[in-house]
């Protein structure tokens, strides 16, 4: 932008476009941005793996619960596996019902009296059992259904026992069949039975041998908590004696209540707090729940990534700050002081101040030298263009003095010829030519004496042109014809100046010399004012005797050169021309103004 002209405005933008110009235009937002654009992947790829590392830790309690369930079903298959095996190998033995109670009763003695061993008839009668512990009222017939079919073929059922265990705990009945001696018979005949074991679906420190992997559940600061549930939803603890609370939260036992059969058949998963609850089937047709709380480790882990969490995010932040302020002080307070520097030149002129300081980037005081320089220039050159504009108005002064006194010179020469000639009709042609070159003379003085070289205030210009023409007449002052002139404040440049101020002077000295004849009186008014945006209208009238009547319609002077320069002038200046006669002659004449006409709109 130069010295003292207007600032160069931006091209509008929409509204979107306009919010994003101002959000983007700051230096340090764009350095952030590109922080954040070259961080930002870094930043997320670190983030999405702290994320997962914080979601395991989160779900880990869940999958120990889940692990702890497989577990259990492991643990209680072996079990089964063991006491099938140990009931087949009885089986295969020919023992009459004597020997199945010594031998039953060995087999009890050497798995720690866990089991509950039974011998039974064809038709599931109990005919001897081994069950050291009274209080359990064992049922003495089972059910057709739940024998084995074939031989070899293992039983696996849940057990109800009447009346209820005291303790609450869920027993399997394991089953095969064998054959029972008939110690009466000395043929040897044998009959057929079921050999049967009751285990109890619990586990006890007392029962295990040392190094057993079960222990683990039963630690008292364990981190594993064990539910059996029975079909009849009863709920007991998979271990007799450790210290978890015999009843899992109520909440947990309404979310069990709430699965349908099919939920129960696969393994769920439920998170309360800072616990994980894991609720399945296991064999022998009951179902356990594991709970399984979050250890110091992982509590620790949780701490430990909120903390650096914060931290990242925290020294994040300060280094954004930090980039910001280093922004503003490095790059954008020098560019601010560059551009004040600029806007105060453009404002004031003189010389441009580019001050540069270590403080600024190599780039920014290149650009202000660069500016200065260019600056300098510029200001060397407005100074020359300056003077030469000076010479130039001085020039057309002196150009426009010159002309306006050569016409008025010949203007007297054709003055002092017409004087001399004895013809009227010759003499009123010099006198014409002679007013004709009046008013181009009194228009240059105009240009020279108000020091407007490229337009002119019509108004005072009008009235002294009119008079003029009344007083070559010799009307002025005589009382018998009137001169009324009205003209706007209306500024046109030379080249439609000279055209108006032409038709003026043919149509006023055609008025005084052709309207008032036999000495009548009269008016003539001439008006010039604006006709709407960007036109003028010119009307002259008089009250004469009118063109039809007068000396012009016997002189030809209707279609005379008079008329011929007025309709020429009109075409130069691109207007329309109007003649009307009534109660006199009136001319209207409406043109254009230019786009670039200095007085253009002013009243």
């Amino acid at each position: 932008m130069g010295k003292g002209g207007g600032r160069i405005r931006p091209r509008r933008k929409g509204p979107w476009g306009g919010w994003l110009l101002r959000l983007f235009g700051a230096v340090s937002v764009r350095m952030i941005a590109i922080i954040l654009c070259a961080a930002g992947p870094m930043a997320v790829i670190a983030g999405l793996q702290a994320w997962n590392s914080y979601r395991h830790t989160l779900e880990a309690p869940a999958f120990r619960a889940d692990m702890a369930i497989g577990r259990i079903d492991l643990e209680v298959r072996h079990d089964i596996d063991h006491i099938a095996a140990l009931l087949a190998s009885i089986s295969h033995m020919s023992l009459d019902e004597q020997g199945f109670m010594r031998t039953l009763q060995m087999a009890r003695s050497l798995t720690g009296e866990f089991y509950r061993l039974a011998l039974l008839d064809d038709r599931g009668r109990v005919l001897l059992s081994v069950n050291g512990d009274n209080t359990l009222s064992l049922p003495d017939h089972v059910p057709y259904e739940e024998l084995p079919r074939f031989n070899g073929d293992v039983r696996v059922v849940p057990l109800d026992i009447r009346g209820g265990d005291p303790a609450g705990r869920s027993y399997i009945r394991i089953s095969l069949s064998t054959s029972i001696a008939d110690s009466a018979d000395s043929t040897g005949a044998v009959r057929s039975g079921f050999l049967t074991a009751i285990m109890p679906v619990v586990w006890s420190r007392r029962h295990l041998q040392i190094g057993d992997p079960r222990l683990d559940f039963m630690q008292k600061s364990g981190t594993i908590d064990a539910w059996i549930i029975r079909r009849d939803h009863k709920i007991a603890p998979l271990c007799d004696d450790c210290a978890y609370p015999e009843s899992p939260p109520p909440d947990v036992v309404r979310w069990m209540a709430a699965m349908t059969s099919v939920q129960r058949e696969s393994r769920q998963l439920l998170s309360v707090g800072d616990a994980a609850f894991a609720f399945g089937p296991i064999e022998g047709g009951v179902s356990a729940l594991t709970m399984t709380r979050r250890n110091p480790a992982e509590t620790h882990a949780l701490v430990v990534f909120v903390i650096w969490l914060f931290v990242i995010i925290g020294l994040l932040g300060c280094g954004l700050i930090g980039v910001t302020q280093s922004a503003n002080a490095l790059l954008v307070a020098p560019l601010r002081r560059l551009t004040g520097s600029v806007e105060r030149w453009q404002a004031a002129g003189g010389v441009f101040d580019g001050r540069a300081s270590w403080v600024m980037p190599v780039e920014i005081r290149q650009l202000a030298r660069a500016f200065t320089q260019a600056t300098r220039s510029l200001a060397r050159d407005e100074r020359r263009l300056a003077r030469a504009a000076v010479r130039q108005e001085l020039l057309l002064k002196e150009m426009h003095h010159r002309v306006k006194n050569n016409l008025q010179i010949v203007a007297s020469l054709l003055n002092l010829q017409a004087n001399r000639i004895r013809q009227p009709e010759a003499r009123e042609e010099f006198a014409q030519a002679r007013d004709r070159v009046r008013a181009l003379a009194t228009l240059h003085r105009y240009l020279y004496a108000e020091g407007e070289l490229f337009s002119m205030n019509m108004e005072h210009f009008v009235s002294e042109l009119c008079g003029q023409i009344l007083q070559a007449a010799g009307h002025a002052g005589s009382g018998r014809l009137g001169l009324s002139v009205h003209a706007a404040t209306l500024e046109l440049g030379p080249d439609q100046a000279v055209p108006l101020a032409l038709i003026i002077t043919e149509i006023v000295s055609n008025a005084i010399k052709h309207a008032f004849s036999d000495g009548r009186r009269g008016t003539i008014s001439v008006r010039l004012d604006y006709a709407g945006p960007g036109q003028a209208r010119l009307d002259i009238a008089d009250d004469g005797i009118g063109l039809a009547n007068g000396h012009q319609a016997t002189s030809g002077e209707r279609s005379g050169i008079g008329m011929q320069l007025i309709r020429g002038f009109a075409r130069q200046l691109g207007g329309n021309l109007k003649i009307v006669e009534e109660d006199g002659t009136r001319y209207i004449l409406l043109f254009p103004l230019k786009k670039d006409q200095p007085g253009e709109g002013v009243r």
